[in-house]
């Protein structure tokens, strides 16, 4: 549970709170599946933000059809239109497939050879560590992605927010 003061000081990260104390609560699978669910569901506030203020942009991000309805497709989108730096792009599509990973393979875990690969090579996450006492805290692939992933949405918390203010307008170009 979060601290009611420190929410209250922080309003700005409501919608982190309830993440974690759901991620938290999972299993390896859920974990990454949670997470993989809350970035994507970010990247798609991202693009509705950015997008003219039109009821058939949702269209566009939302639906069986939705030509930007796919992790893959918000993430490049986001990228591309540079409303995420190309580090979180790296860090999204390695997430991306480790989601993957688990999402199509009954036996995929953090000890699966091509998910401790991929989360060796995340940007954003936690380093090993040398303690005040000398001994080296090496942290393991489980760690490597839950570090990146709340990385990741720490750094797009609120930017749907900030992009906002950016919000495309239209504009005759025929002038």
């Amino acid at each position: 549970m979060v601290d009611k003061d420190f929410a209250a000081a922080n309003p700005h990260l409501k919608e982190f709170f309830p993440y974690l104390e759901i991620v938290n609560k999972e299993s390896e699978r859920g974990k990454v599946l949670v997470s993989a669910g809350f970035l994507e569901e970010q990247l798609k506030q991202l693009l509705l933000a950015f997008m003219l203020k039109d009821d058939r942009a949702i269209e566009l991000v939302d639906g069986a059809n939705a030509p930007l309805g796919t992790f893959n497709a918000r993430m490049t989108a986001s990228y591309l239109l540079g409303l995420i730096y190309e580090i979180e792009y790296h860090d999204l599509v390695l997430i991306r497939r480790v989601r993957n990973d688990f999402a199509h393979s009954i036996h995929a875990s953090f000890s699966t050879p091509s998910v401790i690969d991929r989360c060796k090579r995340l940007k954003l996450k936690a380093q090993d560590y040398t303690r005040a006492d000398g001994s080296l805290v090496v942290v393991d692939a489980a760690g490597q992605f839950t570090s990146a992933a709340v990385g990741l949405i720490m750094n797009l918390t609120n930017r749907a927010y900030y992009v906002s203010k950016e919000r495309r307008t239209s504009v005759n170009w025929l002038i």
